[in-house]
């Protein structure tokens, strides 16, 4: 009878110690794998930032805002416009590429109304509505 005890005691030791290092496995796996995952997400943060993924992958379409307004001055190069909602406010936009294209072909008159569209945060106008 005792020997039967100690063969069961001794059984329950073994699965206890299986069980833990099962646990421990496991645990040790899923450092393994968030590590992996971590070292794989950290590879593409820096081809990301040397831009070895391309441009169309990286530069996302710029923001654009509207400013409405009364044209003072039009120029080769820049537009100023006084807005409609502030009499105080005026800003100056400088073209883009296309935009000075076809400024050159088509200027409105000073005291038109327009709509300027630019990209956020900066003077660069992308169209010019009249």
């Amino acid at each position: 009878m005792t020997e039967k005890l100690a063969e069961s005691t001794g059984a329950h030791a073994i699965n206890r110690a299986v069980s833990r290092w099962r646990v421990r496995a496991s645990l040790f796996l899923a450092l393994r794998r968030s590590e992996t995952l971590r070292s794989a997400c950290l590879v593409f943060a820096i081809l990301l930032q040397l831009g070895g993924l391309g441009p169309g992958v990286v530069q996302a379409k710029p923001k654009t805002d509207k400013f409405e307004g009364t044209v003072v001055v039009v120029g080769p190069k820049a537009i100023t416009v006084k807005s409609r909602h502030n009499i105080y406010m005026v800003r100056t936009f400088h073209y883009s590429a296309e935009l000075e294209q076809k400024m050159l072909r088509k200027k409105p008159e000073a005291g038109k109304k327009v709509t300027v569209h630019y990209v956020r945060g900066s003077d660069l106008a992308l169209k010019v509505d009249d």
